[in-house]
């Protein structure tokens, strides 16, 4: 999310600077607002509630409800973001995780740490009163599903998949419209 606010800056001073119409500033300045609020909220709203009977993890669009007898395990881990063969680097932050498991090892709650401290998630794991994994760290999103099958989705295992299906989706669109504009002006 900060690089696309970074992006969407980045393009706004861009627009302020070079000759093109004001309305791009306009629109990469609502499209920063909208990103601004919603990171925000985001935010503010991140709740985990423990109760006698359940395990509530609350977002600004969801809601997860789990209960609290169903949890036998916690995972933590830190999972390291994709690394750019190109630049041999890192590309963006590492996710915190906690996954609570059930008996058969499957995910029932993912709690993304980075939005509480880690003492609240010590205190949440020691109320919980499961075993606990020490944080490891792992390198990629496949690396963790080797040790930990099923608990990342399909979407992290394979970022690669679909960067290439958005950026294909953009040049798709244009340049069809472009054709049939092409087709049909003859």
């Amino acid at each position: 999310m900060a690089t696309v606010v970074g992006l969407v800056g980045v393009v706004e001073i861009v627009v302020l600077i070079s000759d093109v119409p004001t309305v791009f500033a306009l629109i990469a300045g609502a499209i920063m607002a909208v990103l601004i609020i919603l990171g925000a909220w985001t935010f503010l709203t991140a709740r985990i509630i423990l109760t006698s009977d359940e395990v509530v993890v609350r977002g600004p669009f969801i809601r997860r409800r789990q209960p609290r007898s169903h949890v036998t395990k916690a995972v933590r881990a830190t999972i390291d973001p994709m690394k750019d063969p190109l630049l041999d680097q890192q590309r963006g932050v590492a996710d915190k995780s906690l996954f609570l498991l059930d008996a058969h090892d499957t995910l029932l709650i993912r709690v993304r740490v980075a939005y509480y401290k880690r003492q609240d998630v010590d205190r949440l794991v020691k109320m919980l009163g499961v075993p606990c994994s020490d944080p490891h760290r792992f390198r990629s999103a496949k690396e963790f599903d080797q040790t930990y099958p099923g608990l990342v989705s399909w979407a992290e295992l394979h970022p690669y998949r679909i960067a290439f299906a958005v950026v294909g989706a953009m040049f798709a669109v244009p340049l069809a419209v472009a054709l049939v504009l092409l087709t049909t002006a003859s």
